[in-house]
């Protein structure tokens, strides 16, 4: 009732009846067509605002729909994409064990007088390249102290020095401890190859303690020469990329590169028996 009884009120109603007279007034008189041209001119405006704006607002509701639907389609395809690459990698992972198992095969063909037992590399010493390692297989499975190690390309990585019953430690020629008796295959000269430090942090040993005459080349392979009963003769050991002298002992001495890639081996085979070397 006070809100009817307001300056407020009576000042509204009586400019609302007096703009309705007026508008009475002009369509009686003929001006019918001003008034609606009046109305349209302040209502067009308001109309092209609200068209704007609701054309804005469907726009903006298409976005979103088109937005979600493309980050669903890009979520799905990620989720495909991943699929896929654990498919190459899990294919990846069969061929290089169906590949280490066949060169595995290919050596047990070659030597038909060794015994070998295959063994998972399960620790290792930190750093670039692999000098002492431990092994997943031990004494239960035939593995024992002194016995050799080879890599599926019958190269030569070291030795086992200790063993448990479901473990052993093994340590590669690389290592400082590492000596094997070897031999030129090309001239037949001989030497020890032995581990080095220096040489070791680049993943190399040395063939030392060669007379200073011997025949031995850049390039030369050398294998063991079974000497020490240890390693059977025959084994690759590696390829000479130096040759130098040492004038202190008066001897030559190569610097060798391991055929075997040791840095990177997940896998060895352990010769459990071979035939032994008897020296003439």
């Amino acid at each position: 009732m006070k809100f009817f009884k307001s300056k407020f009120f009576i000042i509204t109603l009586i400019v609302t009846v007096l703009i309705a007279a007026v508008f009475t007034a002009m369509s009686l008189f003929g001006y019918s067509s001003y008034i609606k041209a009046g109305i349209n001119y302040v209502t067009t405006p308001i109309q092209k605002l609200s068209d704007a704006v609701g054309r804005a607002l469907d726009g903006y509701a298409s976005y979103i729909t088109e937005f979600d639907k493309l980050k669903k389609e890009n979520e799905e395809l990620k989720n495909q994409i991943n699929e896929m690459l654990d498919d190459v990698q899990s294919a990846k992972g069969v061929k290089e064990e169906n590949d280490r198992l066949r060169r595995m095969l290919e050596v047990k063909e070659e030597h038909l007088d060794y015994k070998f037992e295959p063994a998972d590399i399960v620790g290792r010493e930190d750093g670039n390249y692999m000098t002492v390692f431990t092994l997943g297989r031990g004494k239960n499975n035939g593995i024992d102290k002194d016995m050799p190690i080879i890599s599926a390309n019958s190269g030569l990585i070291g030795r086992i020095t200790d063993a448990g019953a479901t473990w052993s430690k093994a340590c590669s020629i690389v290592d400082m401890d590492s000596s094997v008796g070897a031999y030129v295959e090309r001239s037949r000269s001989s030497g020890i190859v032995v581990g080095d430090y220096e040489l070791g942090l680049r993943g190399l040993c040395k063939m030392a303690y060669m007379q200073s005459d011997a025949d031995i080349e850049v390039g030369d392979r050398i294998l063991t020469s079974g000497v020490g009963s240890v390693y059977p003769r025959g084994l690759i050991i590696g390829t000479v990329t130096e040759v130098s002298y040492d004038e202190s002992l008066r001897t030559k001495y190569a610097v060798i590169k391991p055929y075997a890639e040791i840095s990177g081996l997940s896998s060895v085979m352990v010769l459990t028996s071979f035939e032994r070397y008897v020296e003439e």
